[in-house]
This record gives C-alpha cells, sequence and structure tokens, in this order.
C-alpha cells in the first residue's frame, strides 16, 4: 500500500468494499471484505461500507427512472394540449 500517504489500511479497505459494491464487482467484494476483515475493520464497519457502496450505485439507477417517467409525462401531457 505504498502508493497511500495519508489513508491507513482500514480506510482503504473499507472505500474498497464500497467500491466494489458500486462498481459491481464481486471478485472485488470478496476480496476487500475478507482484507478488511483480516486488519482488524468489524462487520459493523464492512456493513456500513456496503450500504455506503450500495448508496453510490443506486444514485444513478434511481436519477434514469426518474428521468424515464419524466419522459413519460411530458409526452402524456404535449399529446394532451
Amino acid at each position: 500500500m505504498g502508493k497511500f500517504n495519508h489513508l491507513d489500511a482500514k480506510t482503504i479497505e473499507l472505500a474498497g468494499i464500497s467500491a466494489s459494491i458500486a462498481g459491481g464487482c464481486l471478485s472485488c467484494l470478496n476480496y476487500h471484505f475478507k482484507k478488511a476483515l483480516e486488519i482488524g475493520c468489524t462487520v459493523e464497519q464492512a456493513s456500513e461500507a456496503i450500504e455506503l457502496g450500495k448508496m453510490i450505485k443506486q444514485k444513478p439507477v434511481s436519477d434514469i427512472f426518474e428521468k424515464a417517467e419524466k419522459l413519460i409525462q411530458n409526452t402524456i401531457d404535449n399529446n394532451l394540449n
């Protein structure tokens, strides 16, 4: 981990868990989850990192669903006029 001068190992692995969820990388999640526990992260910390990753991943999905609904509604509104 020589690349990181200001982040400790636990922070890096917890970020790795979140990034794995957000990026949809199962092998990455398996690696970072195992590594996080090995270096002393708690299951609760890993769980919060997972929740953060889910929130990050869900945002663009929510945005696209919202946009799709607006496209439908705008089309309906325009056809009624």
